[in-house]
């Protein structure tokens, strides 16, 4: 069980999140007065990547803490994911002129994009929690690592090197659907599955390197250049280009991969050190073994 002061923790971080969702409300209320230096400030605000972490973070709290109970979980992060979505819509609803049924419809729009990225994000890590492991509290942390499992040989390349042809593949095929789309902010399918297998890789990558058992430095310093990868991949595939007139575009598309990894990692660290850690599917909880210790 959790001390008094790691609840203490656990509160905090909760506050600190909820202060943190209100981001882009900020970014609207700076408005013109800030000068070119605050710019990239700006950038962080008023996108849409600190409510998409925060919902990353709800999808691994619900698909992979092990916790008796899953449906307050589900409840509680729907609540959440309402509350992310006010303010993820406020930049345009208080720069609309339209009449406030339109501003409710387009809040409501915002809303149904989020829970259907945190519903799909969610199926992705139960699936994970079951092959993988799950995140707990526990008291032994010097928890072995699960990754003599996967062991240099023909098999683990053979799986790499399919994974990479079918990720390069989706790339190239979103970048050919983007190019043939006329109406680019439509969207399209594959544009759309390329970045759900980003945002499902870079939470994977985040949790192993902050969670798992290993040198947490090494792996951080190996997730966030995955997550650049990652990245510069979607860019590539939504049609950036670095040598373009719009370049810029290209470049803060790549480093937002970078800063949901950051968001997700800073929120983690916090929870291994009040003493989650990402528990192998092998291993049994300690309640177990109590159970099955002789007397």
């Amino acid at each position: 069980n959790m001390t008094s002061t790691q609840r203490k923790a656990v509160r905090g971080l909760v506050a600190v999140h909820l202060v943190l969702a209100t981001a882009p409300l900020g970014a609207e209320l700076l408005g013109d007065f800030i000068d070119l230096r605050m710019v990239p400030l700006k950038w962080v605000l008023s996108s849409t990547l600190i409510p998409f972490s925060q919902i990353m973070l709800l999808s691994i709290w619900v698909g992979m803490a092990a916790t008796p109970r899953r449906l307050p979980k589900i409840l509680l992060a729907i609540l959440a994911t309402v509350f992310i979505a006010v303010w993820g819509a406020s930049g345009e609803i208080l720069g609309s002129t339209k009449p406030p049924i339109s501003m409710v419809s387009l809040y409501f729009g915002h809303l149904a994009i989020m829970l259907g990225i945190f519903a799909v994000l969610s199926a992705v890590m139960v699936g994970t929690s079951l092959l993988v492991g799950t995140i707990r509290f526990t008291k032994d942390t010097d928890l072995p690592s699960a990754e003599p499992r996967f062991r240099n040989s023909l098999f683990a390349l053979l799986v790499v090197s399919t994974a990479t042809a079918l990720f390069l593949g989706l790339v190239y095929m979103s970048r050919v659907e983007s190019e043939s789309n006329p109406f680019p902010a439509a969207g399209g399918v594959s544009p759309l599955l390329l970045a759900m297998v980003v945002f499902a890789l870079n939470m994977l990558t985040t949790i192993w390197a902050t969670l798992g058992a290993g040198h947490v430095k090494r792996r951080l310093l190996a997730a966030f250049l995955i997550s650049l990868i990652l990245g510069i991949s979607m860019s590539v595939g939504t049609g950036r280009s670095l040598f373009s007139e719009l370049w810029w575009s290209f470049v803060s598309d790549s480093l937002s991969v970078v800063l949901l990894a950051a968001v997700m990692a800073c929120t983690l660290l916090w929870i291994r050190r009040i003493g989650f850690r990402l528990v192998p599917a092998r291993a049994k909880p300690e309640s177990d073994k109590e159970g099955c210790a002789p007397r």
